[in-house]
């Protein structure tokens, strides 16, 4: 089955969105930030089932919004894009980080049409947590640098919170990603204004966690109260940072359990 790649139409910008056939529910990847849909090209090479992975606005290919976007945007963005492609309902969606946070989103906007949510790490933050987000991220463009220091900086930003031994193919991937991005924190910072607790508690589909030991393992521990009875916490202590990259068989063995083909 071969990888096709579109650009289709929304409200803010066209999206840049990968796609791979196959049978089944199909099953949309939602990246984080400031990655882009290329960190699904492995997972969607394993699994049989259709898989759909845009490029949220203002990430890889897809164009920079033409303001700074809520995350109800981003999500709507992301609709637009699904119904331009011509993605069949029911469907399952997947979201890692930000894109947790968008797949949440998605579901609740379009209700009837977003069978399960599928989430790796959740920033469920405190108020003043999601204040520092806010800070944080409010501006972050890489902006160039006549001798090239700004390639330097941004090269070893694709390290953080990481260890030896690094995976040299995997970070050049990242610094591809963040070299691409319009502005790498618009969308965490997006994501500092989202009410995620009250949008979890009002979320009408089953909800599936996947806490594999990355940097937001405590704020994902704290959706476990939240979890209705068909919501599933599968704790990974084996998985650290990048498990879509590093880890990319096990994943898909994981989705497969948990979603369904």
């Amino acid at each position: 089955m071969a990888l096709t790649r579109r650009i289709h139409p929304t409200r803010f910008g066209q999206a840049h969105v990968r796609s791979q056939d196959g049978g089944g529910r199909p099953l949309v990847l939602l990246h984080p930030s400031p990655r882009s849909g290329d960190m699904w090209e492995p997972l969607q090479a394993r699994l049989t089932r259709p898989t759909i992975a845009p490029d949220r606005l203002g990430y890889g290919y897809s164009d920079a919004p033409p303001w700074a976007l809520s995350l109800e945007q981003y999500a709507r963005s992301t609709i637009d894009a699904l119904d331009a492609a011509g993605v069949a309902a029911p469907f399952d969606v997947l979201g890692v980080g930000v894109g947790s946070l968008e797949a949440i989103e998605l579901a609740q906007q379009l209700d009837g049409r977003v069978r399960r949510v599928a989430v790796v790490g959740v920033p469920l933050f405190t108020p003043q947590e999601q204040q520092r987000q806010m800070e944080k991220y409010s501006e972050q463009p890489l902006r160039p640098a006549l001798e090239g220091g700004h390639l330097i900086g941004g090269w070893r930003g694709c390290y953080a919170y990481r260890a030896p031994p690094y995976d040299l193919a995997t970070v050049h991937r990242r610094f591809l990603d963040l070299a691409l991005a319009a502005n790498p924190g618009a969308a965490l910072r997006a994501a500092g204004g989202y009410p995620i607790e009250r949008k979890l508690r009002s979320l009408k589909q089953p909800l599936i966690v996947f806490a594999p030991r990355d940097e937001i393992l405590e704020q994902t521990t704290r959706v476990k109260p939240l979890l209705k009875p068909d919501g599933v916490y599968v704790d990974l202590p084996d998985l650290g940072f990048d498990p879509f990259d590093l880890a990319t068989e096990r994943m898909a063995d994981l989705i497969r359990q948990y979603l369904g083909d």
